[in-house]
């Protein structure tokens, strides 16, 4: 284990004010790959990019072409994903006071899944739909098992498409879920971040928002953030996490 690890290793133990936030390569350590990720063929079979499909006007304009995307990209991919060393380590960080809360960009509800509680889902998730009409929530399951391609809603014959709770381009976000990730990010004494993260809004401002001295980045492009931290880390997820001795 190098320098790095045991700096990493001896904040961890020292602290119960850890913050964790993850993005796209932390979910992907569970098998959940970046549905926004165009390989060669992508467009021969959706015929839009992903971050064109993923704005609210191409869902209310084009619903077809979107769920077939969200079902294929998102949803199949979703239901063979599963949780992994890295994900139950901050489980078990949480359940030992040390952990305050994880803040995600993620809509795939892995950590959830995997046991941890203070989750703040900044960018939505698809475990939870809503009719984009009558406002009805509905489970992640009224969509998986529809069977039809566009998902109806049945509420006192509605009959408007239910989507997905994810903020989509062009929809503003939660404020006060901003604000509570924000109070988070302030009073943390540890703040380890997820380099795909800091891709999305608003990550890069609650770096920005962190008052203390023990940064951790991890999988960061070199040299780009790299020189604010106290700790940058590169390597597979569960590999980092598994290495380390934790006191919990």
């Amino acid at each position: 284990m190098d320098i790095q690890y045991h700096i990493l290793q001896k904040w961890i133990n020292q602290s119960d004010r850890i913050v964790f936030i993850s993005g796209a390569a932390f979910s992907e350590a569970a098998g959940f790959p970046d549905y926004r990720v165009m390989d060669e063929t992508f467009l021969e079979t959706y015929k839009y990019p992903p971050e064109e499909m993923l704005c609210l006007t191409f869902l209310q304009r084009y619903p077809a072409f979107f769920y077939r995307y969200y079902r294929n990209k998102i949803l199949a991919p979703l239901l063979e994903a599963r949780p992994g060393v890295a994900h139950d380590t901050l489980v078990k960080l949480e359940e030992a006071g040390k952990l305050k809360a994880i803040l995600t960009v993620n809509i795939d509800g892995i950590h959830q899944e995997a046991g941890s509680r203070n989750v703040l889902e900044l960018h939505g998730s698809v475990m939870r739909s809503w009719c984009a009409k009558c406002e009805k929530f509905m489970d992640f399951f009224y969509i998986a098992d529809s069977p039809s391609l566009i998902p109806y809603c049945n509420v006192d014959m509605c009959g408007d498409y239910v989507r997905p709770a994810i903020v989509l381009k062009e929809e503003p976000y939660d404020l006060a879920l901003l604000e509570q990730a924000m109070q988070a990010v302030r009073e943390a004494d540890v703040l380890i971040i997820d380099g795909s993260a800091l891709k999305e809004f608003p990550v890069p401002n609650l770096m920005a928002a962190y008052q203390g001295h023990k940064l951790v980045l991890m999988n960061t492009a070199p040299l780009v953030f790299d020189a604010r931290a106290g700790v940058v880390i590169r390597g597979d997820y569960n590999e980092i996490f598994s290495q380390l001795e934790l006191d919990l």
